[in-house]
Formats: structure tokens, sequence, C-alpha cells
């Protein structure tokens, strides 16, 4: 039994360079969105959440975005949503949690494609332009339903709102994407040394 959890573990999670790097991203996404918390929509769990699925796949995919998002959330109930009910954090925690997921998710689709050259970077930073603003669409929905809605305010209006901080989040992902592609792709490709296969061992010669 214990060593078919290990079995399972290992293909969960990869190899040492996998795991490494999966929790360098949950950093990056982490210690990068708090860095930049005074700014509006300037964030890294958007780039750390594509580069999960699209570099380490497994479980990564999701490990990355739920992590980052276990701890930077309780922050924003703190903070940003300090006096909503309970009902109203909790529907926008599900639209963030699962726009990330979406992003990871995406990123494992296009994993086939991701080599370490000049075209996965850019391959990764152009998705990430539709892929930001779908996810500031669907956040949005989720604010406007949760957060303004019972206070009478449209969707149209809130898409309206919407505008300048897509614009920020779209900046953000154009930066963090290529930035910390390029850094995790060649680490992944390079940077660690390939482990040198065993020598064969030697039968003694028969007289």
């Amino acid at each position: 039994m214990r060593r078919t959890w290990r079995a399972v573990l290992e293909a969960g999670l990869g190899d040492a360079r996998t795991r490494i790097l999966g929790v360098f991203l949950i950093v990056v996404a982490v210690v990068g969105t708090v860095l930049m918390r005074s700014y509006a929509n300037i964030e890294t769990v958007f780039a750390a959440s594509l580069l999960a699925g699209s570099l380490l796949g497994r479980w990564w995919t999701i490990l990355v975005p739920l992590t980052a998002l276990a701890v930077l959330q309780p922050l924003e109930w703190s903070t940003t949503y300090a006096g909503y009910g309970l009902n109203a954090m909790t529907g926008i925690t599900f639209f963030v949690v699962s726009g990330y997921a979406f992003v990871g998710f995406l990123g494992r689709r296009i994993r086939p494609r991701v080599l370490f050259r000049v075209k996965s970077v850019a391959l990764l930073a152009t998705i990430s332009v539709p892929v930001t603003i779908a996810y500031d669409l669907w956040t949005a929905f989720g604010e406007w339903y949760f957060i303004t809605r019972p206070f009478g305010v449209g969707i149209v209006t809130i898409l309206e709102a919407q505008v300048p901080f897509t614009l920020y989040h779209l900046l953000s992902s154009l930066i963090f994407v290529p930035l910390f592609g390029s850094i995790f792709l060649w680490l992944h490709a390079y940077g660690w040394p390939a482990r040198a296969p065993a020598a064969p061992s030697k039968s003694p010669d028969r007289e």
C-alpha cells in the first residue's frame, strides 16, 4: 500500500525538478501579488497558473493556483471585501478560484506545444491576452451578481467600470508571462544537470 501511494504521488507531482519548480511558482504567485498589492490588477497568480499548466502539468495545474489563492484570498476578505457578508465573499472566491483554475487547465492544453524556444514564450504571451480578458469578464460577472446587483447596479455599468482594470491586468500579463515564462522554461530545461546514467556492472571474466 505504501508503494502504491508513493507511486501516485510521484505520478502527480513529478520528479524533484518538477516539484521544486512547482513550489517556486507558488512563491512567485503569492509574493509577487503581495508586493504589487497597491497597483490595481497587477498580479502574478495569472502567470504562475498558466505556467503551471503549460510547463509542469500533472497536479501542479491546480495545486499552484489553489495554494496561492488559499493564502491570498483571506487577505482580500480582510481588506477589499471587508464588511461584505459571507455569501458575497464565498461567491466572489468561487469566481476567482474557478477563473484561475481555468487558466491552469488551458495552459495544460497547450503544454505539448511549449518547448524551450523563443516562440514558446511568444505563444504564452499571445494566449495570455484573450485569457486575461475572459478571466476579467468572468470575475466581473461574479462581482456584479454577488456585490453590486443587490444595490440595483446593472451588469453593463460593471463591465464599463471594468475596462481600465482589465487594461492594467493585460499589462500585468504581458509583463509577467514572458518574464517568468522565459525564466521557468530555462530552469525546466537546463536548471539542473541531467542525472548521469548508472554505469553497467561488469561481470567477472571467465577463464
